[in-house]
């Protein structure tokens, strides 16, 4: 006769029920994304504990919502924000500080009468920066990031600007895909131990559909599987959410 044995992580395995995710998911916590229409659609702008992409052609605003976020992260509690950090991982070589001083003025504007000590200084004291040119660099950094939020427990957001950039590199698709999955997979161990937010970038590349070329975000169909959120960024200013183009839907800013 078989003996089943019951861990402590096993015992209370049935306590959670669905009213509970429920709850659990009206009541997460946001990083608003300072699109006023997107954040309402997203229940308040982007989700900690998920994978956020933003996809699009260069120029269309991708990396500096980005910037963005690594910033309203920040705002204070008082004020309605998280009051925590980011992590920015580049891996195109395009970053670039003044861009981030320019947005953090702007923010310090905005909330100068709500809260005086929240001040574009500090706001660039609490993004940290990592440079990976290649997939290797990527896998180790992201490997590593447990290590960085021990460290730094009030990181709420972690950027890596571009997811593609330095997968694409690689001429094997095999391994390509093969090292996706990885990074993936760490990601969503990350979010299970820690309440922080992954926010990719991703590029539109052709790609050959039946006898028709079509435009689709790089890494294939099955990433688009393994992701949260997609945000779709066009050139005329434009946002769009959806995990494909066919079934996104138009987000106009009301600003």
């Amino acid at each position: 006769m078989e003996t089943t044995f019951l861990s402590s992580n096993n015992i209370n395995l049935f306590n959670k029920s669905c009213l509970d995710i429920l709850r659990g998911e009206i009541q997460s916590k946001k990083i608003a994304t300072g699109h006023k229409s997107l954040d309402r659609h997203l229940g308040g702008g982007i989700s900690l504990r998920q994978i956020t992409e933003l996809v699009g052609n260069s120029g269309t605003g991708k990396t500096k919502m980005c910037l963005q976020l690594c910033l309203n992260v920040q705002i204070p509690k008082s004020a309605g924000g998280l009051e925590g950090a980011a992590l920015f991982i580049d891996t195109r070589q395009d970053f670039h500080p003044d861009r981030l001083q320019e947005l953090a003025r702007d923010l310090e504007k905005e909330y100068k009468q709500r809260a005086p000590d929240f001040q574009a200084a500090k706001m660039l004291q609490n993004v940290h920066y990592v440079s990976c040119p290649n997939a290797v660099q990527l896998m180790a950094t992201v490997l590593s990031s447990y290590r960085h939020l021990i460290a730094h427990p009030n990181i709420k957001v972690i950027v890596i600007d571009s997811l593609a950039f330095s997968l694409r590199m690689l001429d094997d698709g095999a391994q390509r895909f093969e090292l996706l999955l990885e990074l993936v997979e760490s990601m969503r161990r990350l979010l299970r131990e820690h309440e922080v937010a992954w926010v990719v970038t991703n590029v539109l590349t052709h790609r050959c559909i039946g006898d028709q070329f079509h435009v689709v975000p790089a890494l294939g169909e099955m990433y688009s599987h393994l992701i949260n959120e997609r945000i779709w960024f066009s050139r005329n200013g434009h946002c769009f959410l959806g995990k494909s183009w066919k079934t996104s839907r138009l987000i106009k800013d009301s600003r």
